[in-house]
């Protein structure tokens, strides 16, 4: 890699860092915070199911958009909506406020993950996509877990509008950080291409429609962890918010942790194995949880799901950028992270109707039921296909 080029990898991989601290500072409130304003559990899935469909809407047309449109611009007018919308939350007073607000929160959140992501696929150099995605899912998890814990800290010791008020303070330092330091594509050398590859094209690609029915399965029952395990630790062990924090952002640091190894790995032996594994190793995480009543068994049952996606998320990236080189990366990964919002927005209401009906149990049981399910999709669609 140039060092030009990996000079940009390096400041896009700590404004993506920054801006995910700013997305995952309100995790372990917006439960409790949704109740608080008279949320039932139906409520708080469409609450985050709202933040899914504007990103399962959009991701696509704008990811699109991206392969013959600044990169650089697109992201920062992302950051932009983040601002805004971190600002707005504060002047929330109804669950279908939050609603709309949430859904807003996606639209900034279509400008911004998925097109940095695309670029820094551009970034990474041949055959060592897995070790490079792995980077930048460690900077992504590493502040996708930063923040719980902080969030967590500043609602036990202060108030709503503190956590909110921190996320707009690192959401502005992510954007003035895009804007100064990172470069636009053309003074790379890179080529823009003159229009997007056709989405009929991209799902005509074996092996990235078997990963993108894998990954839209997995994400019915993965939202369950953000959605409803603060839930369950507040309202039925009753334990506080800083345990919340505490308890997502160790099992999010595991992931970080494990990202880089695990895309090193993902570039020597078989991905689908890796796929495979991490699907079955999440849904015995899944199940586990319902068997917890001790804040230790809890701690041991989001380590083994967290494992689960360290072992399959590289492999996941490393082939959305190998085969999104030649499809175009904006296009491959909008397609991609549509089918994963779709998967999110379904799951997170479904579940929130089967707390209401049969209880908090049931909820896990059906995430680790999907888990089991998104594997046995992969193996069926990709039976005769190398990965």
């Amino acid at each position: 890699m140039a060092d030009k080029s990996l000079n940009a990898f390096r400041v896009l991989l700590l404004s993506v860092f920054m801006a995910m601290v700013g997305l995952g500072i309100i995790s372990p409130i917006m439960p409790n915070y949704a109740s608080d304003l008279g949320a039932s559990g139906i409520y708080i899935g469409l609450i985050y199911s709202s933040f899914s469909l504007s990103r399962a809407a959009l991701q696509t047309p704008i990811g699109r958009l991206a392969d013959p449109f600044s990169k650089k611009k697109i992201i920062v007018a992302g950051l932009v909506m983040y601002a805004v919308i971190s600002v707005v939350y504060t002047y929330v007073t109804s669950p279908e406020m939050l609603i709309v607000v949430r859904f807003f929160h996606g639209v900034g959140s279509s400008m911004m993950m998925p097109v940095a992501m695309a670029y820094a696929m551009n970034l990474t150099p041949k055959g060592e996509e897995g070790k490079y995605m792995g980077y930048l899912n460690t900077a992504l998890f590493s502040g996708f877990g930063a923040g719980p814990f902080i969030g967590g800290y500043i609602y036990e010791n202060y108030n709503t509008n503190m956590v909110f008020n921190t996320m707009t303070v690192l959401v502005l330092f992510s954007l003035t950080l895009t804007i100064l330091l990172v470069p636009d594509e053309e003074s790379l050398g890179m080529k823009r291409r003159k229009e997007p590859v056709p989405i009929r094209v991209i799902l005509a690609n074996r092996t990235l429609t078997s990963i993108l029915i894998y990954r839209a399965v997995n994400a019915l029952g993965r939202g369950t962890i953000m959605s409803f395990l603060p839930l369950y630790v507040v309202q039925i062990l009753g334990l506080s918010s800083t345990y919340i924090g505490v308890i997502l952002s160790t099992g999010i640091f595991l992931n970080a942790f494990l990202q880089t190894p695990m895309g090193i790995l993902a570039d020597r032996v078989n991905k689908k194995a890796l796929l495979i594994g991490g699907g079955l190793l999440s849904a015995v995480g899944y199940v586990y949880l319902v068997q917890t009543g001790t804040i230790t068994e809890i701690f041991v049952a989001r380590m083994v799901v967290s494992m689960g996606s360290a072992l399959a998320m590289p492999a996941v990236t490393a082939i959305i950028a190998k085969e999104g080189r030649e499809l175009g990366s904006g296009s491959t990964v909008g397609v991609f992270n549509t089918a994963m919002s779709i998967g999110q927005i379904i799951g997170p209401i479904f579940s929130g109707f089967l707390l209401d009906a049969y209880g908090m149990g049931s909820v896990f049981y059906f995430s680790g039921f999907i888990s089991v399910l998104s594997v046995v999709s992969l193996w069926i669609m990709s039976r005769d296909i190398g990965m």
